[in-house]
């Protein structure tokens, strides 16, 4: 009598049965497999079960992991932060202060190494994997809103100083010079509270510009509608002062918006005119060539070269009349 083996079986009444129990692929195998052309969505598994379709629509799984990113992760959320709010990376002494204050925010309150992950599926597919703090919070919107505390809490100070550094200090001086190209003449406390309020996000810079424009426009109302279109009273003042410039013989780096005879034309509606055998006044334009003659009538005007011109014409067509009446 012979008895068969099979090579490698072993045992013939020993041979394993497969477990029948109801085990299913996990969604990022899937994911796997599927960039491998491969679709094992309909697999047969273990106990002669399948796995179930995906599930439809955008859905998230969370886990937790006690492994924590390294430091040049850390380093790199730190960063894109700092581009965000400085266009710049974070400097040594900086990176000293959050590389620390960040690392911890991957501590349970046990003290243990925590790290949240959060998978974001789409339709049964894998299409985002976020890693979070130990409290489940994004590390980027975490650092940036420390930030931020900070620069509120540090702003009054820094104004009262002078020009605040960073971020609050470009707005700061973008601002100041906004309103004074508008006839606004703003308090450095204002402007500082506006550049804190830009950078941290409580208002926009389209906000704070449009704010100005609207104080010029009522401020200057024969220039309202351009204004509010965005032409600075600037550049609607220019041909003002360069006629002052040239008339009165002043440097026209000298002249701004404050000064108190441009700031009179700019602001007027019209003229006062006495209407001739009527009894009454009528109201026209004040228009810039108005402007030069009440220019030739200010004090300023008789010490010019021009005046002085006007005056030794003036005298010598009177001699050459008597003269020519002699």
């Amino acid at each position: 009598m012979s008895t068969n083996f099979v090579y490698g079986s072993g045992n013939p009444q020993n041979i394993p049965k497969q477990s029948t129990s109801n085990q299913q692929l996990s969604p990022e195998v899937l994911q796997f497999a599927k960039g491998l052309g491969l679709d094992l969505s309909n697999l047969p598994q273990p106990g002669g079960t399948t796995v179930k379709p995906p599930k439809s629509g955008v859905y998230t799984r969370i886990e937790t992991s006690r492994k924590i990113p390294d430091d040049l992760a850390i380093i790199d959320n730190i960063n894109s932060v700092f581009q965000q709010l400085y266009k710049r990376d974070a400097n040594q002494n900086e990176l000293s202060i959050w590389l620390p204050a960040l690392r911890s925010k991957y501590k349970s309150k046990d003290g243990a190494s925590k790290t949240t992950i959060k998978y974001t599926y789409k339709n049964g597919e894998l299409v985002n994997t976020d890693y979070f703090t130990a409290d489940n919070q994004n590390p980027k919107t975490w650092l940036e809103d420390q930030i931020k505390t900070n620069l509120l809490a540090s702003a009054e100070e820094t104004v009262q100083v002078g020009i605040p550094e960073g971020p609050i200090g470009k707005n700061f001086v973008q601002v100041k010079n906004f309103a004074a190209r508008n006839g606004i003449m703003m308090s450095d406390d204002a402007a500082g509270d506006l550049a804190t309020k830009i950078v941290t996000g409580k208002l926009d810079e389209d906000t704070v510009f449009n704010s100005i424009r609207e104080s010029a426009a009522s401020a200057f109302p024969k220039f309202a509608d351009k204004i509010k279109a965005g032409i600075d009273l600037k550049t609607l003042a220019d041909p003002y002062i360069q006629s002052m410039s040239s008339i009165l013989e002043i440097p026209y780096t000298s002249i701004d918006l404050f000064d108190p005879t441009i700031r009179s034309a700019l602001s007027g509606y019209s003229k006062v005119t006495a209407t001739p055998g009527m009894g009454g006044v009528s109201r026209g334009e004040y228009t810039l060539y108005d402007f030069e003659k009440d220019l030739r009538g200010d004090p300023r005007w008789q010490f010019t070269k021009n005046a002085k011109r006007t005056v030794a014409d003036s005298t010598l067509r009177v001699l050459q009349d008597f003269g020519a009446q002699a």
